[in-house]
């Protein structure tokens, strides 16, 4: 189980720029998700709970443990990966993955992981020689190395192509019981956490579970189409949230009017933050 604490949390890169503005929660759970448009200071939120980052007020508390004091404590226990990360700029991959078998002392089953998120497609390529996709799915790959420490993903998804999330995502949800994500993409921490903590513009929204509407629904919509859809509660261009009849809604994918539809989540969360 993880706890994430902040009280009155303020951080600012600068005099000019505040990250975070006064930023209180409490969320515990198993797998949670931080979610915000980008510049909404999910990744600073994520440096200062892994200790990288000091608040310049407020507290923050990782399963009690004040991070910017015990960074150490916090990173045997969590394995973050960043989007932006730096790995060795000459190294092949297939070295890298053996050093990490090596220092983690699971050379078989670093080995096996490597092979289920695909990077023996790109086995022999040296780091410098990667695409940024490639590259982030290594620095994914070293953060999920070790079973025995928590992941810890910023934008894991961001510059990954449909084989690869689906990667990803199923050595996430098959190796580990408990991690934490940040993602600009609501269906990613929607169909991949419990809980959430919705950012922005550098402040706390909402958090907690989350929720399931037995009333509201996301339609898609194709593109370039009209359709007069019932009881619509925000538009976010190809996905519209309403209180629709799901019948009617059965009705209009047969027609051919929309793609499908599914129980609001995050983006009902949205659609109240904004009403």
């Amino acid at each position: 189980m993880i706890t994430l604490e902040a009280e009155k949390l303020s951080f600012s890169y600068d005099s000019r720029t505040m990250a975070l503005k006064n930023v209180s929660f409490k969320v515990k759970g198993k797998r949670i998700g931080i979610v915000g448009q980008n510049g909404s200071g999910k990744t600073t939120l994520l440096s200062i709970f892994m200790g990288f980052l000091k608040p310049d007020s407020g507290k923050v508390t990782l399963n009690g443990v004040i991070p910017y004091r015990e960074r150490s404590k916090i990173l045997r226990i969590f394995a973050p990966s960043f989007e932006k990360g730096r790995l060795p700029y000459r190294m092949r991959v297939r070295d890298l993955v053996g050093l990490v078998g090596e220092v983690i002392g699971d050379r078989k089953g670093v080995d096996a992981l490597a092979q289920n998120l695909g990077l023996l497609d790109f086995y022999d390529k040296r780091v410098y020689e990667l695409s940024s996709g490639q590259e982030q799915l290594l620095w994914i790959f070293n953060a999920l190395s070790d079973a025995n420490r928590i992941p810890v993903l910023d934008e894991p998804f961001v510059h990954l192509d449909i084989h690869a999330y689906r990667r990803v995502a199923r050595v996430l949800k098959e190796r580990f019981s408990s991690y934490i994500l940040t993602s600009h993409v609501p269906e990613d921490v929607e169909l991949l956490t419990e809980s959430v903590i919705v950012l922005e513009r550098g402040e706390v929204r909402w958090y907690g579970r989350i929720p399931e509407s037995e009333t509201t629904y996301e339609v898609f919509v194709p593109s370039n189409t009209k359709v007069d859809i019932p009881n619509v509660i925000a538009d976010f261009g190809n996905v519209l949230v309403c209180d629709c009849d799901p019948g009617v809604l059965e009705s209009m994918m047969r027609m051919g009017l929309i793609r499908g539809y599914k129980k609001a989540g995050v983006r009902l969360l949205y659609a109240k933050i904004h009403d």
